[in-house]
């Protein structure tokens, strides 16, 4: 019997031994993951994500193309604070008629409002006032990138201080690539204050899945590791969670879009190889509501306005002329 209770409590020693290790290990796995999601993130967040994407450079920061329009048009800079104090940066543009249409536009990832410059002729000639935002961190705007959390409530405020201030009682939003995404997530279950049109261009419908296969092509893994590419993601989530409190599919465009019941445009190249474009006819499929699609055939990520200015111009007067916005 004594021998028997010596075995035991050896037995029971070991049993805790090895609880210990495994309880070690998964602990060391899970901080070395952590650790590695967190850099990621940061790739994905703070101006890094161009490492994954060489095409994504940073012009973030390159306002003089804007400050030069505006100081030789008379473009009025305007400045707005967001919900956590955050300073907004934006460009007014009044058209020379006077309506009370009023249209944002919202650029890219890593660009500022520079970037829309070249919308502002088609939607003069359509009849509209235009407001060119700085997406938060980016350009003249405060705040951290948050994926669409924080924007979309500053895209609120920008319709609030166009409603108010300008007097404009019509507002559609025009997004281009991660503009476009957060155009959609506007539009879905992520505002509280719906424009009147929208209209989305190269926006990508799940930010997880892109992602997943950038970190993919970037640590030149092929298809059988793409558990490994998982595992990262997972991480690189948890760490997104933590300093955001939502989650990539939290902020899905896909998953937003399926609350849209504003008349939504769809616009994409079909040489795009960044976000190709079964990615917009994916969301086109989920929209609820009125909804058109016009596809560049040659041209690349976010250029189609660049390379088909004709016919950009066609989509965009057929669409409002189509839901009524404008008579022409």
């Amino acid at each position: 019997m004594i021998q028997v209770m010596a075995l035991m409590r050896i037995f029971h020693k070991y049993i805790i031994f090895f609880v210990g290790i495994i309880l070690g290990i998964f602990i060391a796995i899970n901080i070395i993951g952590i650790a590695i999601g967190n850099m990621l993130y940061l790739m994905l967040n703070k101006q890094r994500l161009d490492n994954l994407v060489p095409a994504l450079a940073d012009y973030s920061q390159n306002v003089a193309q804007i400050k030069e329009y505006e100081n030789e048009k008379k473009w009025k800079r305007i400045t707005i604070n967001a919900d956590d104090g955050s300073k907004m940066t934006g460009t007014y543009i009044k058209n020379s008629s006077s309506v009370n249409k009023a249209v944002i536009i919202l650029h890219g990832l890593y660009q500022n409002r520079s970037m829309s410059i070249n919308y502002v002729p088609l939607y003069q000639k359509l009849g509209f006032n235009i407001l060119l935002v700085d997406l938060r961190g980016h350009g003249e705007s405060q705040g951290q990138m948050t994926w669409g959390k924080s924007e979309t409530a500053d895209i609120d405020e920008w319709i609030a201080y166009l409603k108010n201030q300008e007097s404009n009682s019509i507002i559609g939003i025009h997004g281009i690539s991660l503009g476009a995404a957060y155009a959609v997530l506007h539009s879905g279950a992520y505002a509280t204050t719906k424009a009147d049109f929208y209209v989305e261009d190269s926006a990508y419908a799940d930010l997880a899945s892109i992602y997943q296969e950038k970190l993919q092509s970037f640590l030149q893994l092929n298809d059988n590791d793409a558990f490994v590419v998982k595992i990262l993601s997972f991480y690189c989530q948890v760490s997104m969670y933590w300093h955001t409190g939502e989650t990539m599919a939290d902020l899905s465009p896909l998953k937003a879009i399926h609350n849209d019941k504003k008349p939504m445009l769809f616009l994409h190249g079909g040489a795009d190889m960044l976000v190709p474009a079964a990615s917009m006819q994916k969301l086109y499929d989920a929209c609820p509501a009125y909804k058109e699609l016009y596809v560049f055939p040659d041209a690349q990520h976010a250029v189609s306005i660049a390379s088909n200015p004709g016919e950009y111009y066609n989509a965009l007067k057929k669409f409002l002329n189509d839901i009524d916005i404008i008579q022409k």
